[in-house]
Order: structure tokens, then C-alpha cells, then sequence
């Protein structure tokens, strides 16, 4: 199977992953305290199943909402609760939007650097600019990502 199919499929799988997960917002305390809130179950009973301290549990709860707990602890937690950990990264927007805002970028780039781009025609400019994008779309060369692309969403 082709590069391209498999990339296409890639992207079909995170698109859809991505709809989902916006069902999915985090709960303002975390998904450990609420997983354990709507069990009624205690620290205590979550720290004897997982075999640590009361305060390892609270901890693990305050490093989550820090952003600093680690994927081992989150899966363990989950385990000790009678649950699963589930994590993803889907991108914030279609798949081949990002691919088609990167390549237009690129295309951008390479324009400035054609030393008679500026003399085309505005017409000529625009159809050099859309074959440019399509070609970097359709072959999405070794180095299509190095340009960075700063847009609203970029971090």
C-alpha cells in the first residue's frame, strides 16, 4: 500500500478520533478525582488497591491538574479504580487542512524566493501559488514540515 493511501487512512482515523474527543472535555478536578468521586471510593481504598500512601493518591490528583502526572501513574490509577486510561492526540482541525495551510505556507516561501515572481501577472502569481501548493500536497517532500507555520493555533 502506497504512502499516500496510508497517510489518507491516518488521517481518516485521527479526523474521526478528533470529533469524538471533543465530547471528552476534562473535568475541572481532574479524571482521577472524578473517577473516584463518582465511585464514592476514598484515597485510602484508591491508595490499598494501588498499593501506595493516601497521599501519593492526593498527589497523583494534584500533579494531574498541574499537567505533571505521568502516563504509568494515570494508567495505574485507573486500574486500581476499576477503570482504563485512554489518551490520544488528534489534531485540533482536519488533517488535511493543517497539510493544506502548511503547503500554502511553503508555496508562500518559495515564491519570495523566485527572483521574477513579482514581475507575473497577478493572475500568473495565483495559478503558480495554487500548482505549487498541490504539487507539495501530492508529493509532500522530505523537508514539507521544516517551514514553521505560524497561525492562530501554532505553539
Amino acid at each position: 500500500m502506497g504512502d499516500f493511501i496510508k497517510r489518507r487512512r491516518l488521517a481518516r482515523f485521527l479526523d474521526h478520533a478528533s470529533q469524538r474527543a471533543e465530547d471528552w472535555p476534562v473535568p475541572e478536578g481532574g479524571w482521577i478525582l472524578t473517577m473516584r468521586r463518582a465511585l464514592g471510593m476514598s484515597a485510602e481504598h484508591v491508595a490499598q488497591r494501588k498499593g501506595v500512601s493516601r497521599n501519593a493518591v492526593y498527589q497523583a490528583e494534584r500533579s494531574e491538574k498541574e499537567g505533571a502526572v505521568s502516563l504509568k501513574q494515570m494508567q495505574k490509577l485507573a486500574e486500581a479504580m476499576g477503570g482504563q486510561f485512554v489518551y490520544a492526540i488528534v489534531p485540533k482541525e482536519p488533517v488535511e487542512k493543517l497539510k493544506l495551510r502548511q503547503a500554502q505556507a511553503v508555496a508562500a516561501h518559495l515564491a519570495r524566493l523566485e527572483t521574477d515572481f513579482q514581475l507575473w501577472s497577478p493572475d500568473e502569481q495565483e495559478d503558480w501559488l495554487d500548482d505549487k501548493t498541490a504539487e507539495l500536497m501530492h508529493d509532500m517532500p522530505a523537508d514539507f514540515w521544516a517551514l514553521r507555520v505560524d497561525g492562530p493555533d501554532a505553539t
